[in-house]
C-alpha cells in the first residue's frame, strides 16, 4: 500500500518517477492511478508503449480523448501515435484540449492526475510545449502530473524541480550527475537497490523534504529484526 501522505499529496501536487525497466516503476503507478479512482479522482494516463489497457477507456487521438472529456468520462489512457513528431503534436493537442475545457463551466472543479510514460520521448529539441505547461500552469487549475522516465538524465529540469512528490527505484545515473541534481543521498543507498532482495523497493519524499525507502507495493511488512535502518531525514534543495 502506498503511504497515504504521498497518495493525498500526488492528488494535488505534481510527482516525477524514476526507475529502470522492470524496477517496478510502471507497477506502482498503476496501482497510485487504481486508489485514485477508487477515491472518485479523475486520471489520465498517456502510454506510448500502448501496453497499458485497464486503467480507463483507451482514446488514441486527442479529439477521441476530448470526446470522453466532455462525457466526464472519469477515466481515460491515451495511446498516441508511434512516430515521434506525431507523438508530441498529439500530446500538445490533448494538453490544449484538458486546459480549455478546465476553464468551462462544469469542469472548473473536476481535479485530474495525468501520468505520462516515458515523458522523454515527447520532448521535440527545443520545445516541450504541453509537459511545461502541465507542469509550470497545471496545478493551479487542479491538474497534476505524473512524470516517469527510467533515468534521472532524461528527465527534464521542470518536471523534476516542479515535482514536490520523488519517486525513485533503481536507477543508473552517474553519481556526478545525481550530485548535480540534488539527489546525492541516493548514492549510498544504490547497493540496497540493486541487490535482488530489495530490487522492487523505492525511495521517496512527499513534499517535505525528507526521503525515506519503502517497500514495494503489496509485499508483507518485515519482521522487526529485519527492518531497514530508520531513514536520515534529509532535505532536497530546490
Amino acid at each position: 500500500m502506498v503511504s497515504r501522505s504521498l497518495i493525498d499529496n500526488m492528488k494535488k501536487r505534481h510527482t516525477a518517477v524514476l526507475g529502470m525497466t522492470r524496477s517496478g516503476k510502471t507497477y506502482f503507478v498503476s496501482e497510485v492511478f487504481r486508489q485514485l479512482q477508487r477515491e472518485g479522482i479523475h486520471t489520465i494516463f498517456v502510454d506510448p508503449k500502448s501496453e497499458i489497457k485497464d486503467l480507463g477507456r483507451i482514446c488514441k487521438t486527442p479529439m477521441e480523448a476530448y470526446a470522453a472529456l466532455l462525457s466526464k468520462t472519469k477515466n481515460i489512457v491515451f495511446h498516441p501515435p508511434a512516430a515521434k513528431d506525431e507523438r508530441v503534436a498529439a500530446l500538445n493537442k490533448l494538453m490544449d484540449l484538458i486546459f480549455t475545457l478546465a476553464n468551462k463551466p462544469g469542469f472548473k472543479r473536476i481535479r485530474r492526475v495525468i501520468a505520462i510514460d516515458e515523458i522523454q520521448t515527447f520532448v521535440r529539441k527545443g520545445s516541450n510545449d504541453a509537459i511545461e505547461h502541465l507542469y509550470l500552469v497545471g496545478a493551479g487549475k487542479g491538474i497534476v502530473g505524473i512524470g516517469m522516465t527510467q533515468r534521472l538524465q532524461l528527465m527534464s529540469e521542470t518536471v523534476w524541480s516542479q515535482s514536490e512528490n520523488k519517486v525513485v527505484f533503481r536507477i543508473d545515473d552517474r553519481p556526478d550527475y545525481l550530485k548535480g541534481r540534488n539527489l546525492e543521498h541516493y548514492v549510498e543507498h544504490v547497493p540496497f537497490f540493486m541487490s535482488p532482495e530489495y530490487q522492487y523497493w523505492y525511495y521517496y519524499t512527499a513534499g517535505n523534504g525528507t526521503w525515506q525507502k519503502a517497500r514495494p507495493i503489496g509485499s508483507k511488512p518485515a519482521k522487526k529484526s529485519g527492518r531497514p535502518k530508520a531513514p536520515k531525514r534529509l532535505h532536497l534543495k530546490r
